[in-house]
């Protein structure tokens, strides 16, 4: 027998949530239901009907046959009454389709609470379930309920609220009352106490005996002392106890202590996964793989693995420091002025001697006056000086523009090697694996399965030359204390752990001026850490906005910034410079050779002087 007044609430329904398409699960007849399909066709929504009369081979597996789409939301419509109820209801909690993507419309004609109770009281329905279900109270009269239930497997219980109540006919749907506040709120908004249920918390301590009393793991998460050890675990469960405040779930804790296994399998990432916990103490970064499982709710600390060194200073002789400061065509251009300059102070003293009665006593070669150019350029007087006012002009000339030159010259060297302390020319993974530097890196799993499984050439590169060459790959596994020691008292030892957690040592045992002698190359792009909740949690929408709440409020930034150091501090005049003899070399090295060849030209001279005295005294032989 068709129901008009039902089918045109069902219409309204629809309208009402703005959902344009409807399965329809019913026990009529063709005829009782074509009505139906009339009124939703007249409306555009599309509408699919699955009789449940037929056979239960028909029937079992609706969940891959009929509401398995990708529409964001559908409509479902199931008809309590009908003998086969049972089954779409049994198969819809195991498959999980009581959530917020489906709205579920039950109706049942003779209103009996009980077998609602019967059939939803042990279902996986959802906190974020969108299910309604219809009471009739006469002819044309509905009262409507919001049918939910906070987590039936965490010990919450199924909850039946009064909504509205609507009067329909054959023509028309309306609100006839409001019978509850329902209708002021959003549905999550009504459904924040979550006091009834108990949370799995995986909460990871990697720091202490994993077998230790849990009085004492919880006193280390709740303890401000030694911020540096567990620090993304400490911020991650003081916002979950933020979180709790709002929500007042209980929780059941979980210990474990290592992040991950293989990426998103074993440790606190896979009690997450395979939903063991809804919860995790410690945020993760996240990857592709762990994507497929697990949603980021918000960052909670940024994450930097690098690699920390001092700066070595017998890397090699450094020569071009003193060629850096003029470009090869400011050198030439001024090579060929002191050419020019040599050349024209010969000219004049030429002139002098021939035109003018003030001259020198003897005739300067070439070679000389281009010597007094050349004094000009290193600032050094001549103890020969034109006599000519326009000699002496063109002295002072070449003397003036020397000048200019050595004060930039000077000016830019010196802050080259003082300005600022001397940086190492390794930045990158490749040219580290490269080097001759020992690497050593921090004992934690992640640092080692990273390594081992990065597809990256430069890391594969970095853990075949940097571990597996050595005689002996245990021993470049040290702590982060012990390591970030050797770093200070070996330049060139390279230790790679998380920054956050070497920063505390490096403040504990480093001096300032040590601290400015510090490279750091990142092993990874740098990123952050994000609380993380299943993908298909139905509580994931309500965490995610308590979460990105606190974000806004500044509560993450505090606590991130207490348990987590983003960078070290020092003052800009704490470095002491020091020029090594990587810079000093070359000039003792270019004196060395000077002198030598000096040495030569004499030793010639001398042999010349000689040759030509022996072959006059042959030509002009003495009386």
């Amino acid at each position: 027998m068709m129901d008009l007044p039902l089918y045109r609430l069902i219409v309204f329904n629809l309208l009402q949530l703005n959902l344009k398409s409807v399965m329809v699960f019913h026990c009529w007849s063709l005829e009782d239901a074509l009505p139906l399909a009339g009124m939703l066709n007249g409306n555009d929504i599309y509408s699919q009907y699955i009789d449940l009369q037929q056979g239960p081979e028909n029937l079992a597996n609706i969940y891959k046959e009929y509401l398995d789409s990708d529409l964001v939301r559908l409509a479902v419509f199931l008809d309590l009454s009908c003998e086969r109820a049972e089954l779409i209801t049994n198969q819809s909690s195991r498959a999980r389709l009581y959530n917020n993507n489906l709205h579920w419309l039950l109706y049942d004609q003779a209103g009996n609470f009980s077998k609602l109770k019967e059939l939803f009281g042990a279902a996986n329905i959802s906190l974020n379930a969108d299910v309604t279900y219809v009471r009739r109270q006469d002819e044309e009269l509905f009262i409507l309920y919001d049918v939910y239930n906070k987590g039936s497997h965490l010990g919450g219980h199924l909850n039946i609220t009064i909504d509205q109540s609507l009067l329909c006919n054959s023509s028309h749907c309306q609100v006839k009352e409001y019978l509850s506040n329902l209708h002021e709120g959003t549905r999550l908004q009504q459904r924040l106490d979550l006091s009834s249920i108990t949370f799995r918390l995986a909460a990871l301590v990697s720091v202490l005996p994993i077998n230790s009393s849990e009085d004492v793991l919880l006193e280390f998460l709740n303890s401000d002392r030694d911020s540096h050890m567990d620090s993304i675990s400490r911020i991650g469960y003081r916002l979950i106890l933020h979180t709790q405040e709002v929500l007042g779930f209980k929780l059941d804790y979980i210990w474990c202590g290592t992040w991950s296994v293989q990426d998103a399998f074993g440790g606190a990432i896979g009690l997450l996964v395979n939903e063991s916990a809804e919860l995790s103490t410690s945020p993760f970064v996240p990857s592709w793989n762990r994507l497929h499982y697990v949603h980021p709710m918000t960052e909670q600390a940024p994450f930097r693995a690098v690699c920390m060194f001092r700066t070595p200073h017998n890397a090699g002789i450094k020569a071009a420091v003193f060629l850096e400061p003029f470009t090869p065509t400011v050198w030439f251009a001024f090579a060929a002025l002191l050419l020019f300059a040599g050349i024209l102070l010969w000219l004049i003293f030429r002139l002098e001697r021939q035109w003018m009665r003030r001259c020198l006593e003897f005739m300067p070669s070439l070679l000389t006056s281009c010597l007094i150019s050349f004094g000009a350029a290193c600032i050094q007087g001549s103890y020969l000086m034109p006599k000519s006012a326009g000699g002496r002009l063109a002295f002072i000339a070449v003397m003036l523009t020397s000048f200019l030159m050595y004060n930039y010259y000077t000016s830019i060297v010196v802050s080259m090697l003082l300005g600022s302390p001397v940086r190492s020319n390794i930045r990158t993974i490749q040219q580290l694996a490269d080097s001759s530097l020992d690497v050593g890196f921090d004992t934690v799993p992640f640092t080692k399965t990273y390594l081992v499984s990065s597809p990256r050439s430069d890391i594969r590169s970095l853990y075949k030359q940097k571990v597996l060459s050595k005689r002996d790959p245990n021993s470049v596994w040290l702590s982060p204390e012990e390591g970030v020691i050797r770093v200070r008292d070996q330049p060139g030892f390279v230790y790679t752990s998380e920054a956050s957690y070497m920063y505390h040592f490096v403040e504990k045992h480093y001096l300032p001026r040590e601290i400015s002698d510090l490279n750091e190359i990142s092993l990874r792009p740098e990123t952050a850490v994000y609380g993380m909740i299943h993908l298909n949690s139905t509580y994931r929408e309500i965490l995610t906005q308590l979460q990105v709440r606190m974000l806004e409020s500044g509560i993450i930034s505090k606590q991130s910034r207490f348990f987590s150091k983003t960078k070290l501090h020092t003052f800009s005049n704490s470095f002491v410079i020091q020029v090594g003899m990587e810079y000093a070399a070359p000039l003792f090295l270019s004196l060395l050779v000077a002198y030598i060849m000096a040495l030569m030209i004499l030793l010639l001279e001398i042999s010349w002087a000689r040759y030509v005295r022996k072959k006059l005294a042959s030509v002009f032989p003495q009386n």
